[in-house]
């Protein structure tokens, strides 16, 4: 059986299983992504578009922090706590990875061997002077160190922006806190899509919009879930199958073509029918694997580019001693090496081990670091 410690997407008396795999599903997406793959399934439009679920992930924390504590915070809920079991939730893990990160550094300093970063010691995205913001999971107010070191924190760095903004600021907008989070949710999708965004902070209003669409969507939930809960199954199914379709194509379309702003308003629908799980697909995402891979979502997320990495640089080095390293090319904008393209399904089947590869270790995080680091914080802070 899979247990889930608490602070999932819970309001802490119903739990969201079909949200919580498919969280997990967009993990694995977002780590595919990552792979660069060169075959025709992990190379195909809507894999090397994958980074998409980043937007997805915004959505699905904005509704499951208002499920949680919303009218919490709006009630008088500490601000201070609110924060601590929420740093609780992300920082150890961020941790362990800057960590292994400055480890490595350390060594290609020590040895001089530059083959794995491909630079020096303590250049380009892991400069010393950016390691302190990091610790402190800052970036979000300096833009310039956003994408350096644990280079996934970047969104989680903004997730943590966004926990300050809704500790003080819900409570200050008392019982208006979810139509204020569209407000600025649908503000932050209009600028995105203007000519005059900055791409500075491009980050900080994918933020603001995924998180402020996914509040306005558990309002939504709030009113009119249990009509949506009521729907018969055919007619539920029907429903997440074309959301999932619509997401499938959508995701595939050139960037340009669509605005940001109408990939959040897909996920939120995504979240909001999901949400009420009386589909058929629902009942897929509620299988013990998939639970098990929501349940490791955040590991994996933040495990996957070192894993991966490390696991392909390996390989490449075995084909090599077996004499075999033709089948390895450099992939263009990777720091890793990837299966050529000629190769077909092999590079397929190339991808697929390094995501394994990837979630094995997401698990291993997720029961010695995550799971154990939330359930002390969440005691410390008199909470279950």
């Amino acid at each position: 059986m899979v247990r889930l410690p608490p602070g999932g997407a819970s309001t802490g008396v119903h739990r969201f299983a079909a949200l919580d795999a498919l969280r997990g599903v967009a993990a694995l997406i977002v780590a595919a992504h990552h792979l660069h793959g060169q075959g025709p399934i992990f190379g195909s439009a809507f894999f090397q578009r994958g980074g998409l679920f980043v937007d997805f992930f915004f959505v699905l924390s904005g509704f499951v922090i208002a499920a949680a504590y919303g009218e919490r915070l709006r009630a008088g809920f500490p601000a201070l706590r609110f924060l601590w079991v929420r740093l609780g939730r992300v920082w150890p893990v961020h941790a362990l990875m800057l960590l292994a990160y400055l480890l490595i550094e350390l060594a290609v300093l020590v040895s001089g061997n530059t083959a794995l970063t491909g630079r020096a010691a303590f250049a380009g995205e892991r400069q010393l002077g950016d390691l302190l913001v990091q610790v402190l999971l800052l970036q979000a107010f300096v833009p310039s160190a956003l994408y350096t070191w644990v280079v996934q924190s970047w969104s989680i760095a903004i997730e943590v922006l966004l926990y300050l903004l809704i500790a003080f600021g819900w409570r200050a907008a008392g019982r208006w806190w979810w139509q204020a989070s569209l407000l600025v949710a649908v503000t932050a999708g209009l600028v995105m899509g203007s000519s005059a965004a900055d791409g500075t902070f491009t980050a900080h209003l994918r933020g603001l919009c995924g998180f402020g669409l996914g509040v306005a969507a558990f309002a939504l939930w709030r009113k009119g879930g249990a009509q949506l809960a009521r729907l018969n199954s055919p007619a539920a199914t029907l429903a997440e199958g074309l959301l999932v379709v619509a997401a499938a194509a959508l995701i595939a379309v050139p960037e340009a073509m669509l605005p940001l702003l109408a990939y959040d308003l897909l996920f939120a629908g995504l979240v909001l029918v999901f949400a009420a799980e009386g589909g058929a697909v629902s009942q897929l995402l509620k299988s013990r694997f998939l639970l098990l891979v929501g349940a490791v979502s955040y590991s994996l997320y933040m495990v996957h580019g070192l894993v991966q990495s490390l696991f392909l640089t390996a390989l490449a080095w075995l084909a090599a001693v077996a004499g075999q390293g033709r089948l390895f090319v450099p992939v263009a904008g990777a720091n890793r090496p990837g299966l050529a393209a000629q190769s077909g399904l092999a590079a397929d089947l190339v991808s697929l081990a390094a995501l394994v590869a990837a979630l094995f270790a997401a698990w291993l995080m997720y029961r010695m670091v995550e799971a154990p680091a939330r359930q002390w914080t969440r005691r410390r802070a008199g909470m279950r």
